[in-house]
């Protein structure tokens, strides 16, 4: 009778195991917005209008994300360092993209120049 008992009970745990979300903690969210953060800062962000707005959203939202820690409201936390992480990669993206976009469009007005002198 006892192994069976014993056996019901560790099938129990682990199912009990098996049905939580697993969460990462705020504070590996924290760090990881704080990554993405500081990613696209080097990129240059700060310096593209497009990509300065989300910057700065993603420093309030860490900045908002660090009260929610200290008020105790965890998942609300974690909710705001996912938010901040977003905005920073679009801001990385648009750090990257949008001068490349002004070279392209740079790069297609001089070759559209040249080809009306030539005609």
């Amino acid at each position: 009778m006892r192994p069976k008992l014993i056996a019901a009970v560790m099938c129990l745990t682990l199912v009990g195991c098996a049905g939580q979300r697993v969460i990462p903690a705020p504070t590996e969210r924290r760090v990881q917005a704080e990554a993405s953060l500081r990613a696209a800062e080097g990129a240059g962000a700060s310096r593209v209008p497009e990509a300065a707005q989300h910057l700065e959203f993603a420093r309030q939202q860490i900045a908002d994300g660090e009260r929610l820690l200290a008020a105790d409201e965890q998942e609300a936390a974690e909710l705001r360092f996912q938010q901040a992480e977003a905005d920073a990669d679009l801001a990385l993206a648009l750090a990257r993209s949008v001068p490349l976009e002004r070279e392209a469009r740079t790069a297609t007005q001089q070759a559209e120049s040249a080809r009306r002198s030539l005609q």
